[in-house]
């Protein structure tokens, strides 16, 4: 499926995520991570690299299954400058994982604020899943909903459909709003089938329903066609829209 599709489908109707950026549990912890010291040289790409197969693993399972995070929380306890180090050095590098760490970190209480003014620059030239990652990231550390924008920009505007998907399962972090509410609408009646289920579990998220939208069997019917190998008709279309227009009404306020 492509270098950043860390989602894949589980049978015919169900698709299920894999540890990727645009979803992330929370752990709590009550430290922030230190300043580094200004006095040690940036970390180089090389650097970085090595450091992030040490730290996460084979990069192509990572790139499958998305990073586990679990040596990272001790590691960034011990030594949070020496985290911290890397991260910004993966940032530079365009890496999403160095993102998703950020967000890790954050959601385990340990935020590397220090790194909020690179993940800035970053996101001004990046694109697709790369963008969703930094801007979780940004949201993580601010709590500004003004970070859902690169999101739903992405969402509307990627040429692949692995980053439309992942922008419309990062949308499921923020807050409903009008404005996020339509462009997940929009992404309901995308042509490819997984953006169109994430962006309808969203909208769900949204509304206060339960389940994913496999549990709401009229809506799901509808989104599901065509069937495996068929194009798309009039009539398919005419029900994404039905259905993206149910899920919208359910999800304003």
């Amino acid at each position: 499926m492509g270098g950043l599709a860390r989602f894949h489908a589980s049978g015919a109707d169900r698709p299920t995520r894999g540890a990727g950026c645009p979803w992330l549990g929370s752990i709590k912890d009550d430290n922030l991570m230190a300043e580094p010291d200004s006095s040690t040289p940036a970390a180089t790409t090389p650097e970085w690299e090595q450091w992030r197969r040490d730290m996460f693993g084979d990069p192509y399972l990572v790139m499958h299954d998305g990073p586990d995070f679990t040596a990272l929380l001790p590691a960034a306890r011990s030594n949070a400058q020496s985290v911290t180090r890397m991260l910004a050095a993966g940032i530079s590098a365009g890496d999403s994982v160095a993102a998703e760490s950020v967000t890790a970190l954050t959601s385990a209480g340990l935020a590397p604020v220090q790194l909020q003014a690179p993940l800035a620059t970053a996101i001004t030239t990046a694109s697709g899943t790369l963008r969703v990652c930094l801007a979780q990231a940004l949201y993580a550390l601010t709590a500004d909903p003004a970070w859902a924008d690169p999101i739903a920009s992405v969402l509307a505007t990627a040429a692949h459909w692995v980053h439309r998907m992942d922008a419309a399962i990062a949308l499921a972090t923020f807050a409903p709003t009008p404005i996020l509410i339509h462009a997940l609408s929009q992404a309901v009646c995308d042509a490819d089938y997984l953006v169109r289920y994430h962006a309808a579990n969203t909208l769900l998220r949204y509304a206060g329903l339960p389940g994913t939208i496999v549990d709401h069997r009229k809506l799901f019917k509808k989104l599901r066609m065509p069937g495996a190998g068929r194009p798309a008709s009039a009539a398919d279309r005419s029900a994404w829209r039905d259905a993206a227009d149910q899920l919208s009404a359910a999800a304003l306020p």
